[in-house]
């Protein structure tokens, strides 16, 4: 698993040094920049997850650094931490007008500055799950085809409109539910144990009318295995049977 990055941003290399050692020793990956255009350079081509900002640097301020990035598509979402001299609000004021997230004062306090970057990072990390979720539930709406993913305990994730109309399932019993408890009230061309326990990436089955309200579906099992053979995720395809 990558260490998360982080851009630390400071003309005074004193600074840069015990930063380094602190986020370092955290297990956090750092790269550094010593004047503000090389700390927008670095945030464009190192992909941070986090920029600590100095507010006084050569060329650029930390302020406007920090403007440029939010008007950039491609750095606008990176936590920023500015870099403020202690108790000037001032100085806190103008880093949020500049997108700032949070800040932090010199002499600088390890476990308040862990924390603070701790807690960007976990907001981060949410955002991007709910973004993505949202982008694959779009493309998802779009197939012809039914389509379920679910995670190795057969707890549905996904499932698009499509596989709710051929299964006769509500979008309220979805998110979170066992798939296979849908599937054993269901008459299946293989029984629901080879279905659970088979090892082969991909399995092919029925699943067979049990009245006229209900078509004959093919379906596609693929499972997605860990290095160690455990089951990461598994998806079904489903078709209608003319």
């Amino acid at each position: 698993m990558n260490k998360p990055k982080i851009l630390v941003a400071d003309d005074i290399k004193q600074n840069v040094k015990l930063l380094r050692v602190i986020l370092s020793a955290s297990d956090y990956d750092v790269t550094e920049a010593y004047d503000g255009e090389e700390a927008l350079e670095k945030a464009k081509s190192e992909n941070p997850d986090l920029i600590l900002l100095d507010i006084m640097m050569p060329k650029l301020t930390g302020y406007e650094v920090c403007r440029r990035l939010r008007e950039d598509a491609s750095t606008k979402n990176i936590p920023i931490i500015m870099i403020t001299a202690l108790h000037e609000m001032d100085d806190r004021i103008k880093g949020i007008e500049a997108g700032a997230n949070d800040f932090t004062s010199k002499p600088f306090n390890k476990i308040e500055l862990l924390a603070r970057i701790k807690s960007l990072l976990s907001t981060k990390q949410a955002t991007a799950k709910k973004s993505e979720t949202t982008v694959l539930d779009s493309i998802l709406s779009d197939l012809a085809e039914g389509v379920i993913i679910t995670d190795e305990k057969w707890k549905i994730r996904n499932i698009n409109q499509t596989a709710q109309a051929l299964l006769n399932i509500r979008e309220t019993d979805t998110h979170g539910k066992d798939i296979l408890a849908y599937l054993s009230g269901m008459k299946l061309s293989i029984p629901i144990e080879t279905i659970t326990n088979s090892r082969e990436k991909t399995t092919d089955f029925q699943i067979l009318p049990s009245n006229i309200q209900h078509p004959n579906i093919s379906a596609r099992m693929t499972k997605i295995f860990n290095n160690d053979g455990s089951v990461a995720d598994i998806t079904f395809i489903l078709r209608k049977v003319n």
